[in-house]
């Protein structure tokens, strides 16, 4: 198809009903009437002779044509916003932008709490939704502006090349045990590393972490005897037991300040996460965005 032969509005009214799953609803999104989206809906089949949405009991379910389609369909509209937008600059005391970032508890515990309070001073009718990051890197939300920003360790995502990124932090690791248990000083060594069973926290339920892969280098291993997609949940284990559960330092220390744990100083050559902040390059110089990674990046330094 020729894109002149192609009604540009339909592309509003596809973007719309890809991501409200509802004619209804993608009508009301539009400030238009059912009928009218329906219309719209009967013309995109037509123009390229696809079903493109199919109704089942569970809803509007989008064909693969139509999620191949939405991906650069989402993104071009996206930056045709962006250049017929009035808003040159990007004034963060009046804006009512919802920026959606795709990442993990570990930036959940740490960053969220003082990021949240500095939006509240800052940009009152700025607000964020948290999507968990999975075993892969959401690049097709990235591309259509879906997701604004990917946080995360390299130890969790590939990243490709041609996406933005930048390393924020390294953190180092530390260990957590019961405030009472016996034993075990300030610090751990090698040996009580090897020694002792933990609590493994594997946020995506991956089996090993980079610990594992430094003590395989030297030919140790650990004994795991459980595992946890949650810092809570693992923390709950570790006061209930003789656990070891090894974890970023500076979420070690804010379960270590609530909770009856006591913080272990790991050997100094064990090897830390570099967190990385990931956006998609075509999006990644719009004004709110850079603003947001410059207040996450002071936070997260500071």
């Amino acid at each position: 198809m020729k894109l002149h032969q192609l009604d540009l509005n339909l592309l509003l009214a596809f973007d719309a009903l890809m991501t409200q799953g509802s004619v209804t609803r993608a009508a009301e999104s539009l400030f238009i009437s059912q009928p009218a989206m329906s219309h719209a809906l009967g013309r995109l089949r037509t123009a390229f002779g696809d079903p493109l949405l199919v109704r089942t009991p569970q809803g509007m379910v989008p064909t693969p044509r139509a999620q191949h389609l939405h991906s650069g369909v989402r993104q071009a509209l996206r930056l045709l916003e962006q250049q017929l937008s009035e808003e040159e600059a990007f004034d963060p005391q009046s804006s009512r932008r919802r920026f959606v970032l795709c990442t993990t508890d570990y930036v959940e515990c740490v960053l969220m709490p003082p990021l949240m309070q500095r939006l509240n001073e800052l940009a009152p009718g700025v607000s964020i939704e948290i999507r968990i990051l999975r075993d892969r890197l959401p690049e097709a939300e990235l591309a259509s502006g879906e997701i604004d920003l990917v946080l995360g360790f390299d130890e969790y995502m590939q990243v490709p090349a041609y996406l933005g990124k930048e390393t924020w932090l390294t953190e180092p690791l530390a260990g957590l045990v019961r405030a009472d248990l016996a034993g075990v000083g300030e610090a751990i060594e090698l040996n009580q590393l090897i020694g002792m069973a933990h609590v493994f926290h594997s946020p995506l339920g991956t089996s090993e972490a980079r610990l594992d892969g430094w003590l395989e280098s030297q030919g140790l291993s650990r004994r795991i005897s459980v595992n946890s997609q949650s810092y809570m949940s693992a923390a709950a284990i570790v006061c209930r037991s003789d656990y070891l559960l090894v974890l970023p330092k500076k979420v070690a220390d804010l379960l270590s300040a609530h909770w009856p744990l006591k913080r272990l100083q790991l050997p100094e050559d064990v090897p830390g996460y570099h967190l990385n902040c990931v956006w998609h390059p075509a999006l990644g110089g719009h004004p709110a965005l850079i603003w947001l990674r410059s207040l996450m990046k002071a936070l997260v330094s500071g």
